[in-house]
């Protein structure tokens, strides 16, 4: 882990020297843990020149001198504005880089009047992209929740009767989750019948009746990194529509899985779905991405949308989750997460 940390560093300092800014101020708390490996709440890392710090303060300065060894712990007294100034101002710095889409704009602006002459630049997504290439070793985290998440989703299937409420269903999986260590990566979804045309329906009193179609969607966080996939449940007799629903679903997934491979754009796997679902009169049933990373957050880069017009790299991992949602009828959603590998892609989900 200590070497994949450094790596991650040393990625991020090259990032650094090819944008020509001088520093990184570091405030998403998974980005602080992702590269350092602590975990207590209000810290930070400022990162200049070859120096590496860890800002915190006086609830966490004596875990982190303890545990941090590849930053040197600075403790904030006064402010933690007053604290990059200081450090800025050591290290020599001209423009200091911040999370743009961390920091809000009241702290942004404090942190500019605080730095003076010194520059603070917007920074966007720079420790994200390093984050949307997994490491053999988060790979193996990542495949432990999957592992486990299907375990469970397995055991409720065997729990679902007509009279079940979806509400029941729900605390049955946070439960198991809870029992073998682990915790939900997201508010479970369970929906039936006509709630499965929301794509986050939160679970309801409603009982599952006989020829319910169920929309189940779980996940879990295990050594940090989450799982999400997922699945439709027939208590009964499948609806025609709802089945020739589901074989459109299913058909766009294997399209756009099949394309998945480095290299590939990711705006044309969207597409590829999206187009045939269109084609069978589904196009504006179908609203939100193909899918999304998935590694220490449920939702990371890459995002696999129309507007992401990035191609893919190995070592990426992320969800394929065509759907079709008609109100009134119901929806399907089928979601797996996949790999790419070197030569194409792995289904981590099956």
């Amino acid at each position: 882990m200590k070497k994949a940390r450094e790596k991650r560093i040393t990625s991020l300092e090259s990032a650094l020297k090819n944008s020509k800014i001088d520093s990184l101020f570091v405030t998403n708390e998974t980005n602080v843990t992702y590269l350092s490996g602590f975990e207590g709440h209000d810290s930070m890392l400022f990162l200049a020149g070859g120096k590496r710090y860890l800002i915190t303060d006086s609830r966490y300065v004596e875990d982190a001198s303890r545990s941090v060894k590849s930053f040197d712990v600075v403790l904030t007294e006064r402010s933690v504005y007053e604290t990059v100034k200081k450090l800025a101002r050591e290290t020599r710095v001209k423009k200091v880089g911040f999370e743009s889409m961390d920091i809000p704009f009241e702290a942004a602006s404090r942190l500019t009047e605080a730095l003076g002459h010194i520059r603070a630049v917007p920074v966007k997504n720079m420790v994200e992209s390093i984050r949307a290439i997994k490491d053999p070793g988060e790979v193996v985290s990542i495949q432990k929740a999957i592992a486990l998440a299907r375990a469970v989703l397995e055991r409720t299937i065997n729990s679902i009767k007509p009279g079940v409420k979806e509400e029941h269903l729900c605390r049955i999986i946070e439960i198991d989750f809870l029992e073998h260590d682990a915790e939900p990566s997201f508010d479970t979804i369970v929906a039936s019948g006509v709630n499965t045309s929301q794509p986050h329906a939160r679970p309801t009193g409603r009982k599952v009746s006989k020829n319910d179609m169920l929309m189940i969607d779980i996940g879990c966080k295990i050594d940090g990194y989450c799982s999400d996939l997922t699945r439709m449940v027939v208590v009964g007799k499948i609806e025609k529509k709802i089945s020739r629903i589901y074989s459109i679903v299913s058909q766009a997934q294997e399209i756009a899985i099949g394309k998945i491979t480095p290299g590939a754009r990711i705006s044309d796997i969207d597409a590829s779905a999206r187009a045939h679902i269109a084609e069978h009169g589904y196009g504006k049933c179908f609203g939100h991405a193909l899918g999304h990373g998935v590694g220490m957050d449920i939702h990371e880069q890459p995002s696999i949308s129309g507007n992401a017009h990035e191609t893919l790299k190995p070592g990426m991992v992320f969800t394929v989750e065509p759907a079709i949602y008609v109100p009134g009828l119901g929806g399907v959603r089928i979601e797996d997460m996949v790999l790419v590998t070197p030569k194409g892609c792995r289904v981590l989900t099956r």
